[in-house]
C-alpha cells in the first residue's frame, strides 16, 4: 500500500509540474501574438514631402487684356485714323515717265482702298490709268495695279503726312506709234509721300507723290519714243479725295 501511494504520489507531482510549464508556454505565445493598439492615431499619408533644394516659386497670376474699345469710341478719338477705318478714294492729276524721249507727261488718275491696321499704320491698294508721255497724238501708257503699308503721322495740324513703300504690276502700252512690241507687262518697287486733311468725319481730302522704278525693254526700239531700257522711272503727283467708313 505504501509502495503505490507513493507512485500515485509521483505521477501527481510529475503531471502538475508538466501543467504549470505547458501553462506558462501559452501565456507567453499569446502575449507575443497580441494586436497593435487601436487606439493609436493613423498615420498622415496626407503629408507633403518636403522637396530638396529651393522652394517651387508660384506661378505669377495672368495680367488682364485690356477689352478692344468699339470702332465708335475708336473714331471718336482717333478721328479717320482710328484702327479699323476703311478709306475709299478717287485720285487725280499728273504723270510722267522719265528718258529723253518720253514725251511730255499727261493726265493720271485712279481709285484706292485703304484698311488702317492701328492708328498710324495702314495697307493700301489701288488700280489707275496713267498717261505717262506723248506727242501729239502718240502716247505711252501706265496701268497700274499696286500695293504698299503706309505709316501716317499724327501731327497736331489740319494736315498730316504719311510715307508707303509697295510695289505693283504695270499694263504698258503704247499707242498710235507703229513698230512692234508695244504692249508689254512689268513690274517695280514704289515709294509715296503724302499728306491729307480730313474735311469731317466721313470724308479727306489729301495730295500724295509716287516714283516707281520699273523693268524696260531692254533694246527694244519704238519710232516715237526710242530704244528701251533696263529701267524706266514713272512717277505721278495725285489731288485725293476719300469716303472714310
Amino acid at each position: 500500500m505504501n509502495q503505490s501511494e507513493a507512485n500515485l504520489r509521483r505521477s501527481a507531482s510529475v503531471v502538475a509540474a508538466f501543467a504549470l510549464i505547458s501553462g506558462l508556454w501559452l501565456s507567453s505565445a499569446r502575449a507575443q501574438s497580441a494586436p497593435a493598439d487601436s487606439s493609436a492615431a493613423p498615420a498622415d499619408t496626407t503629408a507633403t514631402p518636403v522637396s530638396a533644394g529651393k522652394p517651387a516659386k508660384s506661378p505669377k497670376p495672368a495680367k488682364p487684356r485690356t477689352p478692344t474699345k468699339p470702332y465708335e469710341d475708336r473714331r471718336k478719338e482717333d478721328g479717320v485714323l482710328a484702327q479699323g477705318a476703311n478709306w475709299l478714294s478717287l485720285r487725280f492729276g499728273y504723270a510722267k515717265r522719265s528718258g529723253d524721249l518720253s514725251g511730255q507727261g499727261f493726265v493720271g488718275y485712279g481709285v484706292g482702298y485703304q484698311h488702317m491696321m492701328s492708328n498710324r499704320y495702314a495697307f493700301a491698294a489701288g488700280v489707275g490709268h496713267d498717261v505717262v508721255g506723248h506727242f501729239a497724238n502718240q502716247v505711252d501708257i501706265a496701268v497700274p495695279f499696286t500695293a504698299e503699308f503706309q505709316r501716317h503721322f499724327r501731327w497736331k495740324s489740319a494736315a498730316r503726312p504719311y510715307v508707303g513703300v509697295g510695289g505693283g504690276f504695270y499694263f504698258r502700252k503704247k499707242y498710235r506709234t507703229g513698230g512692234e512690241y508695244n504692249t508689254y507687262t512689268t513690274g517695280g518697287a514704289h515709294v509715296t509721300v503724302g499728306f491729307h486733311s480730313a474735311i469731317d468725319d466721313r470724308h479727306v481730302i489729301g495730295i500724295e507723290a509716287r516714283a516707281a522704278r520699273l523693268q524696260g525693254q531692254s533694246g527694244i526700239v519704238n519710232p516715237t519714243f526710242g530704244t528701251g531700257e533696263d529701267s524706266e522711272t514713272l512717277w505721278s503727283l495725285k489731288a485725293s479725295w476719300s469716303l472714310v467708313y
